[in-house]
């Protein structure tokens, strides 16, 4: 079982580099560059940012340690050990993923609210 977690950190590694180079290329992560950036640029570059460590990194890896679990889990040889291992695995990914789904519907929510385009609270006029 020694030789699983290096795979994962390959994995994780491997997953987790393109996706920030891709960050950077043109139609990545940022929002303004130059004196075009106000306050409505930074918070929507906020919500790219949020929406991308959800999207491209919470997702992915949430699965991955999902099967994690279910390998631990069917692989277990009556270890119980092993199944309480995957049992809490199983319980940390899912609450946390809820937390961090909740805790995106919550920005989000903030974001459309004040930065609707029919609103004019936040806007320069």
């Amino acid at each position: 079982m020694h030789y699983l977690r290096p795979m994962l950190l390959a994995l994780f590694v491997g997953t987790i580099v393109p996706m920030v180079a891709f960050a950077t290329s043109h139609t990545g992560l940022v929002v303004c560059n130059g004196p075009d950036c106000d306050f409505n640029k930074l918070v929507l570059q906020v919500q790219k940012v949020i929406n991308f460590l959800i999207i491209s990194v919470a997702a992915p890896l949430s699965a991955v340690m999902f099967a994690y679990a279910g390998f631990l889990y069917v692989t277990n040889r009556g270890n119980e050990s092993q199944i309480s291992q995957a049992h809490e695995i199983f319980w940390n990914v899912f609450i946390g993923l809820v937390v961090a789904l909740a805790a995106w519907l919550t920005v989000n929510f903030i974001l459309v609210f004040f930065l609707d385009a029919e609103f004019i609270f936040l806007t320069n006029t």
